[in-house]
């Protein structure tokens, strides 16, 4: 059985991309090591999407035409994914893993990844309890996650009773922050709210505390982990949160054996796991489970599987296990993020 795994090897993405390689390998020579799927051993085919939605076609059609895999796992931004859809040609099922806008993702596609609305309506209601935020401020980068988190947070701020006082939306890249920085300081914003891709988040945050504000004004970034905060490590962590369904310091579902196991296997050699590492493990799990569904091995027929949306929660059952339906917010505190708050979505 050939499971192909299309990562963005570099920029903005590529922080994630060794460490759910290692997960994927893991849970793949466990499978193995139980007998493979239908008595097929799994074999995962590498490929780099790249960071556009041509190389990303081309590396999923490659995929799908010259390797003929069975199934595709992903982790890119949401403006790929229909390209990486696309390259696939409904020849193999697509497991898309991160954290994204939420919806359907298109017949073939599963998702494992928690959504905007799941994490901002929880948390953006602690803040105003626990914080007493009222002015909340949005910036992200200029496409199709960033858009709709955008609305997603106008909602969330409308439902606590909040007010959303400004927004930007920048272009994959940018490091002149100078003017948004001071459009946040001149709105008395006391929330800002993040949702930009990787390294960008990375650079924005960095930005935000050398220029004071981090003191003052709380960051609640999105699809963020600790990966992320490693590189604000050295002072760009006061009053930083990011809401995630797993944490290393709050693992939940029987993951504490999961860790150990990755750590046995790459003893320091890889990142720590995450929330995408994670999500990436589980996805070679569905991919098995849905081929003993579908009770063959066969990508065409398990990409139809998956023509109406598959919801997470079945996802996880099909796996065998109960999804992990809390959202922990966590605050950082040097390296780790301490929970302060679970919710039940």
């Amino acid at each position: 059985m050939k499971i192909g795994l299309i990562l963005s090897h570099d920029g903005l993405a590529g922080i994630w991309t060794s460490g759910c390689q290692g997960a994927a390998l893991l849970a793949a020579a466990e499978l193995n090591a139980a007998g493979g799927v239908l008595g097929q051993e799994i074999e995962l085919v590498e490929v780099d999407s790249g960071e556009t939605q041509d190389s990303a076609f081309q590396a999923a059609q490659r995929l799908a035409i010259d390797e003929n895999i069975d199934a595709a796992i992903g982790l890119q931004s949401s403006d790929l994914r229909p390209a990486v859809r696309r390259g696939l040609c409904g020849l193999a099922p697509y497991i898309y893993t991160p954290h994204y806008e939420g919806g359907f993702c298109g017949p073939g596609t599963a998702q494992l990844g928690i959504t905007d609305a799941e994490v901002l309506n929880p948390s953006l209601d602690w803040m105003v309890s626990h914080r007493k935020a009222r002015r909340f401020f949005f910036v992200g980068n200029d496409y199709i996650w960033p858009r709709a988190a955008h609305g997603t947070t106008m909602d969330a701020v409308r439902r606590v009773g909040g007010h959303f006082i400004g927004d930007a939306l920048l272009p994959f890249g940018s490091r002149d922050y100078a003017e948004i920085l001071d459009r946040i300081r001149k709105a008395r914003a006391d929330v800002v709210v993040i949702a930009m891709l990787g390294e960008d988040s990375i650079c924005f945050n960095r930005a935000f505390a050398e220029a004071g504000l981090s003191s003052t004004i709380t960051r609640l970034n999105l699809a963020f982990d600790e990966m992320q905060l490693l590189a604000l490590a050295d002072g760009g962590t006061e009053n930083l949160f990011a809401a995630q369904a797993y944490f290393d310091t709050s693992r939940g579902h029987g993951r504490d054996a999961l860790v150990e196991r990755y750590d046995a296997c790459f003893s320091g050699r890889r990142p720590s796991m995450t929330a995408n590492s994670v999500q990436c493990y589980d996805a070679i799990f569905l991919v098995a489970a849905i081929a003993r569904q579908v009770g063959r091995i066969d990508g065409c027929r398990m990409a139809h599987f998956l023509r109406p949306r598959l919801q997470r929660d079945l996802a996880y059952r099909m796996i065998g296990r109960e999804a992990d339906a809390n959202v922990r917010l966590a605050e950082a505190d040097g390296v780790d993020f301490v929970v302060r708050r679970a919710f039940v979505s």
